[in-house]
């Protein structure tokens, strides 16, 4: 075969075809998502050293907990242990699974704005007792009364308890 003829192909130095991939503007654009993530990478090299370096560590930890539970399998005590949380789970999920948990998720008696009411309410009956318990005990009379209702500050509890009263009447006609 004779050297130098036309079916020679021609030598491609590498600095050469370096040059031509990188002019390349697909890869171009793949340079530059890889520099846009240089930061993450190098992050998780670092944690994957560090996991490496703290693996016998891990592996020791592992190996202490596969043998308290071995052992805690063996004692009856442990294994009465376990059969009691095994129990309470399947009674957790039989419970999250009823038809009245159910309903109740899907009630507004969940609903955030429920929830802050109830707050409400719960550290007002806080406050209440704690105001009677500390104060001395004295007797209320209709008159009392009637000039308590005429209170600013009881006023809004009052509306409350009013509009409560009436959305009450409309959701049990509904029922």
């Amino acid at each position: 075969m004779a050297e130098g003829g036309p079916e020679t192909v021609a030598e491609v130095f590498p600095d050469q075809l370096l040059t031509e991939r990188l002019a390349d503007p697909h890869t171009i654009e793949q340079l530059i998502r890889v520099l846009d993530k240089l930061d993450q990478v190098v992050f998780f090299l670092d944690m994957l050293e560090e996991f490496l370096r703290r693996g016998p560590e891990l592996a020791d930890s592992i190996n202490d907990m596969v043998l308290l539970v071995r052992q805690s399998l063996a004692d009856a005590k442990g294994s009465m242990r376990w059969q009691n949380v095994l129990y309470a789970t399947q009674r957790i999920q039989e419970f999250l699974d009823s038809p009245q948990m159910l309903s109740l998720i899907r009630s507004d008696v969940l609903d955030v704005r429920s929830i802050s009411v109830v707050g409400k309410i719960a550290r007002a009956m806080i406050q209440a007792s704690e105001e009677v318990s500390e104060g001395e005990s004295k007797r209320i009379g209709l008159i009392g009364i009637m000039r308590a209702l005429g209170d600013p500050e009881v006023q809004p509890a009052l509306n409350f308890v009013l509009g409560f009263a009436r959305n009450l009447s409309r959701e049990l006609n509904h029922a």
